[in-house]
């Protein structure tokens, strides 16, 4: 059979463009928010106790930090002249780890740490950059749950919930793990990255039946696979997010990421959040492929409408907005 090459993937399946392509049709939506919340970077506004409301340049170890202990993993800021050996010691650490840059999207530098020396390795190159260590979540489901209120409203609601199917590729008995990843979809956009972190196992055939893991952060980009799981929302899950979010001061808007070992343990709170983020987040169940172009946009209008409707209610407290041109050009050009 003969393959489809990876440009005309990219170019029927939407959830493979270019972010600035995505939202392009929705600008002038987005300005008519903008005009209705009188402010051009009404977006800002939303979270008034996350820097920049979440929009760009926010440490997410000081948005984890305002999350109550119960529901995080344990969450370690770097400095760089920090001895590694000794803050792994003295943090009383166990591996695996997760290193993540303390301000970065779209899992760029995300990072499993499987020894000592991974970690050092790390460090070294991430000397100059901030970034953060996190005990890795065991539990084995990831979602993406987001959730909003308005602020003079008691209650908030869920309007995404999605279920992350980490890349992977399943055996046949004839296949060589090389072989698997090339008549794999996902797995070919990564195929580069792979060919270099499997080169020992490339050539082997890998057995009927068994699965194989080829990245461990669950990110669009990495080739995870997004599936919508709305089907999850309902009144206790709600009544669960807004009892978790009125313990997060200044926070309306954003996307929870979190591990749970099941479904059951979702509804009842016990639930490790990785990260929340803010005003650049998205409902991601849009990726879904089986979602719909024109489901996803309509989705998508619905939340620039919400910030809009927040941001009214915030800047009637008294929040201000960033300067628009300030904020446009730190998060385009952030160097």
């Amino acid at each position: 059979m003969t393959k489809q090459p990876l440009w005309f993937i990219k170019l029927t399946h939407y959830e493979y463009w270019a972010w600035q392509w995505f939202y392009y049709p929705l600008l002038p939506y987005i300005f008519y928010q903008a005009w209705r919340a009188r402010s051009a970077a009404f977006f800002t506004t939303i979270n008034p106790s996350f820097e920049n409301s979440g929009f760009y340049a926010y440490s997410k170890k000081a948005i984890l930090d305002l999350i109550p202990k119960q529901y995080k993993p344990k969450t370690l800021a770097i400095r760089k002249d920090d001895d590694i050996r000794a803050f792994f010691i003295s943090n009383q650490l166990e591996f695996p780890l997760i290193a993540k840059p303390d301000m970065g999207e779209r899992g760029k530098g995300v990072t499993k740490l499987f020894a000592l020396s991974d970690f050092e390795k790390y460090h070294v190159q991430n000397i100059d950059n901030e970034y953060i260590i996190q005990e890795y979540a065991r539990e084995r489901l990831e979602l993406g749950v987001f959730y909003s209120r308005l602020p003079d409203d008691e209650n908030g609601t869920i309007s995404s919930v999605t279920l992350k199917e980490f890349l992977f590729v399943t055996g046949d008995g004839i296949s060589t793990l090389g072989e698997l990843i090339s008549n794999n979809v996902r797995a070919r956009f990564q195929e580069n990255n792979l060919r270099e972190r499997f080169a020992k196992e490339w050539n082997i055939i890998l057995p009927q039946g068994e699965q194989k893991e080829l990245e461990p952060i669950g990110n669009h980009c990495r080739g995870t696979r997004f599936i919508n799981a709305n089907y999850l929302i309902n009144k206790q899950l709600e009544n669960m997010f807004d009892d978790i979010a009125r313990q997060i001061p200044g926070f309306y808007y954003g996307r929870f990421d979190l591990r749970v070992a099941s479904l059951q343990d979702l509804y009842q709170g016990k639930i490790k959040i990785l990260e929340l983020n803010g005003a650049n987040s998205e409902p991601t169940h849009i990726y879904d492929i089986s979602f719909g172009l024109f489901n996803a946009y309509k989705t998508i209008a619905w939340h620039w409408k919400r910030i809009a409707d927040i941001s009214i209610q915030t800047q009637r407290m008294g929040v201000k907005a960033l300067s628009f041109w300030k904020t446009i050009g730190a998060y385009f050009f952030p160097n």
